[in-house]
């Protein structure tokens, strides 16, 4: 068994779940990380943003100062799993018929386990020279990393510095053995967090005849925001994700507002999924929290709204879809943002670009990379807001199929194949040296 499968599994076991709230702790994953990393030759720095909320951040310095530096980033926090649900158990990290199985195996204590060991063997290596190369595996990015890359990037930015940053996700691939086409995220949709509150008089729930309950506010709200028809709006990243993927077979349709949402039924789910959700805004309510007992109408109700933003789309368009989708509601209720971000692109063929192309190709020849867009969010943002170039990548076999892996991702079931985790090793271990070569002058 390789040493990035065992990392894997124990990263998997360790069961850093991250739902949000201030139980969250990301420290034994951390730990284990910096474990594989102590000795190495390279700086080794943890980080606590909060209890628990640990970051490990190692950088191994290179020889020029005025090169780029690359950083390989990854999240060691993952979402809660029902195991009832499972085939298998989530947090068990067992290795059955050739694949890992656990939450986080994709998402993504994979891309952790295999970068931490490519970037331990470089290191130890001692043979670097060009720009610096940064490995880091943060906390909370599965809450919109506010104790994660969000605080280290204020709170520790000299540690967490990088002008070419490579992150999940990516390296699906269709087409031919000898010419496939592997994805590379290059944008992603702005997320945000809204809190709505609902207030009304209390009441006691045996004699609610004649009052205005605050549960029927709430459930005509949550009804309204979460079937509300949001523009559809052609952006440039769809547009090129559309021109690169399909080409002329349904370009005209999937770029037509008129007539999209007439196609989608006629596609397979996955891509009417993802048209529907790369076209338009969306609000979807989440959670509900009171305070008060189950004999008492509440005086007040809080709901979580995730709403996922197009690029271009700023928190004050946020706000206006949602007032108009509550319509006159939104009179009588208040409307708070608790965290979030706008959207992110980074343009393709770039340095960063060509590096990616030529280490993939050393295992698929031939290859040529294809930008996706993620209806979801990464630590990518915050570089690309920086002005850095920033790309999910990474290499699959054809042991998990383009079309499953997004039905895994926060999903059930979810496991990785020992076949990829080589080739994301290898990957990310071609990088390195390549990056090495083309930044010495």
């Amino acid at each position: 068994m390789s040493e990035s499968v065992e990392l894997l599994q124990t990263l998997i076991r360790n069961a850093c779940v991250n739902d949000g709230t201030d139980s969250a702790n990301e420290e034994a994953n951390a730990d284990d990380v910096a474990s594989i990393l102590s000795g190495c030759g390279a700086d080794v720095e943890i980080f606590d943003a909060a209890p628990g909320r640990r970051s490990v951040i190692s950088r191994l310095p290179g020889t020029d100062p005025n090169a780029p530096t690359l950083m390989l980033l990854g999240h060691t926090d993952v979402v809660p799993a029902h195991p009832s649900r499972w085939r298998h158990d989530p947090f068990g990290g067992e290795l059955i018929d050739g694949f890992v199985w656990g939450r986080g195996s994709l998402d993504m204590l994979g891309h952790v386990a295999t970068m931490a060991i490519a970037f331990r063997d470089y290191a130890r290596s001692g043979n670097h020279r060009g720009g610096d190369i940064v490995f880091a595996a943060v906390a909370d990015e599965e809450a919109l990393s506010t104790k994660g890359t969000g605080w280290l990037l204020e709170n520790q930015t000299d540690a967490m510095e990088a002008d070419w940053v490579v992150t999940e996700s990516g390296g699906s691939s269709i087409g031919p053995i000898d010419a496939p086409i592997i994805s590379s995220l290059t944008a992603e949709k702005g997320a945000w967090r809204i809190r709505v509150t609902i207030r009304r008089d209390p009441v006691h729930s045996s004699m609610a005849y004649g009052t205005e309950l605050s549960t029927q506010i709430a459930a005509e709200v949550i009804s309204r925001i979460n079937s509300y028809a949001h523009p559809i709006v052609i952006t440039e990243s769809w547009t090129q994700v559309v021109n690169d993927w399909w080409g002329g077979v349904l370009n005209s349709p999937m770029l037509d507002p008129k007539v999209m949402d007439s196609v989608l039924p006629h596609l397979p789910s996955f891509a009417a999924k993802n048209a529907f959700a790369l076209t338009r805004m969306s609000t979807v309510v989440t959670g509900v929290e009171t305070d008060d007992s189950w004999n008492t109408v509440p005086a007040e109700i809080r709901l979580e709204v995730d709403v996922r933003t197009l690029i271009g789309q700023s928190l004050d368009d946020v706000f206006d879809h949602l007032r108009n989708a509550v319509g006159e509601l939104a009179e009588s209720i208040e409307f708070t943002a608790i965290a979030g971000s706008d959207g992110s692109q980074s343009p393709i063929g770039t340095p960063l670009w060509d590096l990616m192309t030529d280490a993939a190709r050393i295992q698929r020849p031939g290859a040529s990379l294809k930008p996706v867009m993620a209806t979801g969010i990464t630590d990518a943002r915050f570089y690309r807001h920086r002005g850095a170039t920033a790309y999910g990548f990474g290499l699959y076999s054809e042991r998990l199929p383009i079309e499953e892996i997004p039905l895994m991702l926060h999903g059930d079931n979810e496991r990785v194949d020992v076949e990829s985790l080589g080739m994301m090793g290898d990957l990310w271990s071609a990088m390195l040296g390549m990056f090495a070569e083309r930044t010495t002058g």
